[in-house]
């Protein structure tokens, strides 16, 4: 069955096998931060194992994490152990509510006027677009203080659906949209044989669906509703996200509680941060 699973993921990931540094924060991300933050590095070497990554390729990764400030290491006996350090822990935490959050509220507009290019690079990587070379627009998203001048602004402020028009260019909304449809055939299949899956199957098939959509959704500048084309694919693959890593949930969860191990023993199957992610995923 595991065979199956890894042949229908090469499916789903682009690239096949997916790049090890990458993995392995999506595998923090989903399993290990909202469980104490702490894995045992043979446990991850079994994983990414399952995305066809060797474990001269985990090492290697696992190094230049720590070296970058992502990771920390531990030894207890014969064994190492990786948490993430306290900066990455709060970036994975802002970057988990995209994911497993609410679906994002209706909100306007902010326009920033930004003159230092490492100011801009910021702001592009928030999501926001260059309208000309100091002006950048993105959505009021409450990221806290901005470099630049801030103005808030609504839609009827700019001019109607022309004015809308011209905000929407400023964004590669195509190539989203088409990553998102894509996301959601591939994923939309996998829940026919979900049943099926149990134990390590099902996480693999958890990390895989988290991994894909996290790749989308970071590149996502979550506008305002009223700019989003019709048909916009994003809403329909966050109920096909939700609702696959719902249903493999109870069988993942409960093979990280049998199997995957922290630097106090065996994760917990469950914990309060792992129960408000579920619940959180059942608001459409």
């Amino acid at each position: 069955m595991l065979e199956t699973t890894r042949f229908q993921l090469q499916n789903t990931l682009s690239p096949w096998p997916p790049r090890a540094a990458q993995l392995i924060v999506t595998i923090y991300g989903d399993i290990v931060e909202p469980r104490g933050g702490v894995l045992w590095m043979g446990d991850l070497i079994r994983l990414c194992s399952a995305f066809e990554i060797n474990e001269s390729l985990v090492r290697t990764a696992v190094s230049r994490l720590v070296s970058t400030g992502q990771l920390s290491g531990e030894k207890a006996g014969r064994r190492s152990f990786y948490a993430l350090t306290p900066s990455a822990r709060k970036e994975f935490h802002a970057a988990a509510d995209l994911f497993f959050g609410a679906p994002d509220p209706d909100c306007d507009w902010l326009l920033v006027h930004c003159v230092e290019k490492p100011d801009q690079t910021l702001l592009q990587r928030l999501g926001f677009a260059q309208l000309n070379g100091t002006v950048f627009v993105g959505a009021d998203r409450g990221y806290g203080p901005l470099p630049g001048l801030v103005f808030r602004s609504r839609l009827e402020e700019h001019g109607g659906e022309t004015g809308l028009d011209t905000l929407r260019a400023a964004f590669d909304l195509s190539g989203l949209h088409r990553d998102y449809l894509a996301f959601t055939a591939s994923f939309s299949g996998l829940g026919e044989n979900i049943g099926a899956l149990a134990g390590e199957q099902a996480l693999i098939a958890r990390l895989a669906l988290v991994h894909a959509y996290r790749a989308i959704r970071l590149r996502d500048p979550r506008l305002p509703s009223s700019a989003l084309p019709k048909g916009w694919g994003g809403a329909e693959a966050r109920g096909v996200f939700a609702a696959t890593y719902r249903a493999l949930s109870p069988a993942a969860d409960a093979y990280i509680g049998r199997q995957l191990t922290g630097l106090n023993g065996l994760l917990p199957e469950a914990t309060n941060a792992v129960r408000n992610r579920l619940k959180t995923l059942s608001i459409t």
